[in-house]
């Protein structure tokens, strides 16, 4: 088994296609299809599972992907900065939008008071699309909402919000029982998002099914619209703080129900770190 090989396997893997993973890598499919052959032979087992038109991979073939990734990324990471070894490369990160639009910008701020020399590059993404890209090696560290399970991750859990309903400032309401805020217009977060899925699996458990009038990514597109009376929300309390301090939105309580949501950071397990993210994961102690 070499280096080169394990390329090879990693982009059939990806693509799920000889042909494709050939031309992305400038290759012919009889140089590609031989390197799977001699890793096969080498394995002793087949790793891909070959299709009419695609091939996935077999346990073997995702066991052996599982190994060899952290040693691709680190190897990939190492010849990116090569050109450039006098200089600090930015810690990456993904970032949910509640907890980039609250807490992260002050951390990274704390955390530069500390470390001057240290930079960063942020980019905001639902939680699924920030697992992705750490799972690629594109990002360092992922602030994601809510939990994940996952052996190629270690995780901490560094804050939880509080879910509260919001309606515009002239709403008369006070309470509502959850069956009478089922009756409400609902504006929501996309489906997929951690706020969306923590108030569906709620709706879920108590018999009912969501069938929201507005859906966006976008929080505060939500917050206009409840302003303009189309309905109500449930949205990060520490998001429509001021909203509601300025009497701008106001909060419905929901008889007997409370619904709070984690924040998450997640980094790779790895054999190596470099010193300032295994610095920056220090500081991020974890909620108890």
């Amino acid at each position: 088994m070499n280096f080169k090989q394990c390329i090879i396997f990693r982009e059939i893997a990806r693509t799920k296609n000889f042909t494709k993973a050939a031309n992305n890598m400038y290759l012919t499919q009889s140089a590609v299809s031989h390197a799977v052959k001699d890793l096969e032979e080498e394995a002793g087992t087949q790793l891909f599972e070959r299709l009419h038109r695609s091939v996935k991979l077999t346990p073997a073939g995702e066991l052996f992907l599982r190994e060899i990734q952290p040693i691709i990324e680190e190897f990939e990471s190492v010849e990116a900065h090569l050109p450039n070894l006098e200089k600090r490369p930015p810690i990456k990160i993904a970032s949910c939008i509640t907890y980039a639009q609250t807490e992260l910008p002050q951390l990274l701020r704390r955390f530069t008071e500390k470390y001057p020399e240290a930079s960063f590059n942020v980019q905001v993404f639902p939680a699924s699309d920030s697992i992705a890209r750490l799972e690629r090696g594109e990002v360092d560290v992922a602030f994601i909402e809510g939990h994940v399970l996952q052996p190629a991750f270690e995780a901490k859990k560094i804050a939880d919000y509080r879910l509260c309903v919001v309606a515009a400032a002239d709403a008369v309401e006070e309470e509502l029982s959850f069956e009478e805020l089922m009756q409400w217009p609902l504006l929501l977060r996309e489906r997929g998002s951690a706020v969306r899925e923590a108030f569906e699996s709620i709706a879920v458990l108590q018999g009912f099914k969501l069938f929201p009038t507005w859906e966006s990514i976008d929080s505060q597109a939500l917050i206009s619209a409840i302003k303009a009376g189309f309905g109500l929300s449930v949205l990060p309390y520490r998001l429509v703080k001021e909203e509601l301090t300025q009497g701008r939105l106001k909060e419905i309580k929901i008889a007997d129900w409370q619904l709070t949501n984690d924040i998450s950071v997640l980094v790779r397990k790895s054999r190596y770190q470099p010193k300032m993210l295994a610095d920056f994961w220090e500081m991020l102690q974890p909620l108890n």
